[in-house]
């Protein structure tokens, strides 16, 4: 059993990716076409329908008719499968116990089942495809370790920093986490591997807020106090992909309060991933400020219903760059990415010691867990905070009076436009360092202009081969009868002549 300090977005839960390796249950319940843009689930629901899949690593999915897939784990905190046709996605279940002796919760995660209520499978496609709700369970793990055991924390950071529904609270970095050098790499034995490119370089600077004068980027959120990062950073995301893609510096303002009221796959203001801000927008659209309002920073019951003739705008793919969490954490992958497409949506951990001061080197937060036990393989980095990368900027720094060229990421915040060191609302963090887990979860997503996409069922080779073998001999089968037939018969005839 695991024992650590969690951070929360979304759930208290806790569970690794090695953990929820293994052969999973699935039942489903009856299709239904989703009201309100939303899917709520009854945790009694009739099964329909029973699917078995196994998840292997990295990313691999696949099920007992032979489809294959893939898989991503939603942070720390939920699962994505796609596999034949569809697309699940579930959390944790986990319980909690007040520790009033020592002023805690203590979270249990059970990292082998789902979270009653939380857990759901849609066709895969654009433009309210149909949705189930699922049961989820992991009837054979790879690991006998599935249960973690943390303490709930404080709300993630928002703004006025650290203050949420009036209360102050202090985030500091964790013994694993080490403030980076200032001006110094990493030691060659620490830094992540990364592959040898070829071809075009990249710019020393790039910043989609001044493209040849034209800027890409809408001007800085604030979120208030409300936990709303995930879909501020994801709509800015999409809104900015939206002008690079249409070739145009005009925008629709989509509406954050539309993610934050209607949005099943978060939790409004208590949290929530960018990963699941896209599948919410791919299965519903975002809508406009103009048609369901302007943010106010709070919950609000759901009124996209009395919508229906609306401008909604999709996007699809949304997800870790490289596919699934952990797969590139490559600064030079992330600075093609978006050069190529446009900002993307990244996690960082916010505390109250470095970022506070806007320094640009903070600290490594790549944190390995159970680093002893060999049958233990996964990837996690600690983050509470989701803002925008708009773009990457080169300078000189002296360092022992050496002078050498330093280059940073620009990270766009949602705190506001004068938030920042320069007042614009964004801050500097050095690249290749892992500063705040900067590198550890870029996000992706890509506008849809045609809007509603439905593809065709994945078709098993396997059985296309049967149907065909079978089709085959059965031809030859009745070419053979036919053949016997004509024989005898012309034999018969020869002997009926010769009689004659």
């Amino acid at each position: 059993m695991l024992i650590l300090i969690n951070t929360l977005l979304d759930t208290p839960a806790t569970c690794f990716g090695d953990q929820v390796l293994g052969h999973w249950k699935v039942e489903i319940s009856e299709f239904k076409t989703p009201q309100n843009d939303r899917v709520d689930c009854d945790a009694n629901f009739a099964t329909k329908k029973i699917k078995y899949f196994e998840l292997r690593a990295p990313n691999v999915a696949i099920d007992e008719d032979g489809f294959y897939g893939t898989w991503t784990m939603g942070y720390i905190q939920a699962i994505q499968v796609r596999l034949g046709g569809l697309d699940y996605m579930w959390y944790f279940n986990y319980t909690e116990t007040p520790l009033p002796e020592i002023k805690q919760i203590r979270v249990n995660t059970f990292c082998t089942q789902h979270l009653p209520t939380q857990a759901w499978v849609h066709e895969e496609g654009v433009a309210a495809p149909k949705h189930a709700c699922i049961r989820a369970t992991n009837v054979k793990p790879l690991l006998d370790n599935t249960t973690n055991e943390t303490f709930k924390p404080a709300p993630g950071p928002v703004n006025d920093y650290f203050e949420v529904d009036g209360r102050q609270y202090k985030l500091l970095p964790r013994k694993l986490q080490k403030k980076v050098e200032y001006g110094r790499k990493k030691a060659p034995k620490e830094q992540p591997l990364t592959s040898i490119y070829s071809g075009d370089k990249l710019p020393k600077n790039f910043d989609w807020r001044n493209v040849d004068g034209k800027s890409y980027v809408p001007s800085p959120f604030d979120q208030k106090k409300c936990g709303s990062c995930y879909a501020c950073a994801t709509s800015y995301m999409m809104m900015s992909r939206y002008m690079v893609q249409e070739k145009t510096t005009e925008y629709p303002m989509f509406s954050v309060q539309h993610l934050v009221d209607c949005n099943e796959y978060s939790q409004g203001c208590g949290g929530g991933f960018g990963e699941h801000v896209g599948r919410f927008v791919e299965d519903h659209g975002i809508l406009t400020e103009k048609d369901y309002g302007v943010y106010e920073g709070v919950d609000k019951a759901c009124h996209a219903k009395d919508l229906k003739n609306a401008d909604r705008y999709y996007f699809t793919a949304t997800q870790p760059l490289g596919g699934y969490y952990g797969a590139i954490t490559d600064p030079v992958e992330m600075q093609w990415e978006l050069f190529r497409n446009g900002p993307m949506a990244i996690s960082i951990f916010v505390d109250d010691v470095y970022f506070r001061k806007f320094d640009p080197y903070g600290f490594d937060n790549s944190i390995i867990l159970d680093e002893e036990n060999k049958n233990r393989h996964y990837f996690y980095d600690e983050v509470n905070h989701l803002v925008l990368l708009v773009g990457w900027v080169t300078e000189e720094i002296t360092v022992d009076g050496v002078t050498k060229n330093e280059t940073f990421w620009i990270m766009q915040n949602s705190w506001g436009t004068t938030w920042g060191p320069q007042k614009d609302g964004t801050m500097k963090i050095a690249m290749g360092y892992n500063s705040y887990g900067i590198e550890s979860g870029p996000v992706t997503t890509y506008y849809r202009s045609s809007g509603a996409f439905r593809p065709k069922a994945p078709v098993n080779s396997f059985y296309i081969s049967t149907i065909v073998l079978g089709v085959l001999t059965g031809v030859f089968a009745i070419a053979a009868l036919l053949f016997a037939i004509m024989f005898f018969q012309r034999k018969k005839t020869t002997a009926y002549e010769q009689v004659q």
